[in-house]
């Protein structure tokens, strides 16, 4: 391929923010997601997101930003799981399935009786990341930044919530509200996400890029920095990918993930043998 192929999109500006945005996605997304497979939240992630629908289906209603509205529900569930989970007897999922089916049945009861807005929802459930504007970037960026500083910082008290909350509680330790942060991050890196892949799939960019990288090492760090390099890669191949050929660009991004996921584990497996 030569260098005026590989510099042909760059050549618009709908496709230099659509690089830069979905990048940045991939990047924070990938790397929040490390917690998300080590962890076994994969439902989390999946719940979250369709409650974000309910969120957008509201503001939609209303008039106002979808991201406003689809974080206040992304939120709302993320916090709500802990706190069912103090309250009562129930169990993570129990509390994640009763919120997920009763928020996303509201946001399916608000549609059924206001027509109008296929347009809009459409692109903000398969993902519109060829229309993302230069303030919807600069909102990215800074959210991407945020997070990342956040992870950075707590870093060390995420794993230790993550992975021993019996002992972190018995030491003293604020587990309660380390969790509800970290389910916030996720719920925050799921609504960010939306523009790059839609509500459909974005729980792909969250698991996908971490599931490859664990194939490959188990130290969490390297596993941080190696999932969101896969979420990197998949967003440019998947932008490149449907700019030649066409194809939708949020899920040509999570086609190249999950052919990347493939890939590494075919190798594995042929290294075993």
């Amino acid at each position: 391929m030569s260098i005026e192929l590989i510099l042909e999109p760059f050549q618009y500006g709908f496709m230099v923010r659509a690089f830069v945005g979905t990048g940045l996605v991939s990047i924070i997304a990938a790397a929040v997601g490390t917690f998300v497979v080590l962890k076994g939240l994969a439902f989390m992630g999946d719940a979250i997101s369709h409650t974000a629908f309910t969120g957008i289906a509201l503001a939609l209603i209303l008039g106002i930003s979808v991201y406003v509205g689809a974080l206040f529900f992304a939120v709302l569930t993320a916090l709500g799981v802990v706190f069912l989970t103090r309250i009562s007897k129930v169990n993570n999922d129990t509390a994640l399935a009763i919120l997920f089916t009763g928020i996303f049945a509201l946001g399916i009861v608000l549609l059924s009786g206001t027509p109008g807005f296929s347009g809009d929802l459409n692109s903000l459930l398969l993902g519109s990341v060829m229309a993302i504007q230069a303030k919807e970037l600069m909102l990215v960026a800074s959210v991407a930044l945020v997070l990342g500083v956040v992870m950075a910082l707590f870093f060390r008290r995420f794993v230790l919530v993550s992975f021993d909350p019996v002992g972190a509680e018995a030491a003293g330790f604020p587990v309660a509200f380390f969790q509800g942060m970290l389910l916030i991050i996720i719920a925050v890196a799921i609504v960010v996400s939306i523009q790059a892949v839609g509500v459909v799939l974005v729980v792909a960019l969250l698991i996908t890029p971490a599931a490859t990288a664990s194939l490959i090492t188990k130290r969490l760090k390297i596993l941080v920095l190696l999932s969101s390099a896969f979420g990197l890669l998949s967003s440019f191949l998947g932008l490149y990918i449907s700019y030649f050929y066409g194809a939708p660009p949020g899920a040509t991004v999570v086609l190249v993930a999950t052919a990347l996921f493939g890939l590494i584990l075919g190798i594995q497996k042929l290294r075993g043998a």
